[in-house]
């Protein structure tokens, strides 16, 4: 009493024991949206660490003119 072994495939439900059925990658919707989100938010957080830096490279040097400025009216009021 030989009979054939009987596999359990179906493609649909994404379920093969046979090893020859041609199963469509997995891909799981959660996580490629947890990494457009990261990747948008990263961008976000670099940009404004940026922006944050330039400005804070022109308030320096605004500060550093009034201070010349307060220096230059004190001596040419004395």
């Amino acid at each position: 009493m030989s009979r054939p072994v009987a596999y359990a495939c179906e493609p649909a439900q994404r379920y093969c024991e046979c090893r020859h059925c041609n199963l469509p990658p997995a891909r799981n919707i959660d996580l490629d949206a947890v990494a457009n989100l990261n990747r948008a938010t990263t961008a976000t957080a670099t940009f404004f660490i940026l922006l944050a830096f330039v400005l804070a490279i022109y308030a320096a040097g605004a500060w550093k003119t009034e201070q010349v400025h307060r220096q230059i009216v004190k001596a040419r009021s004395v």
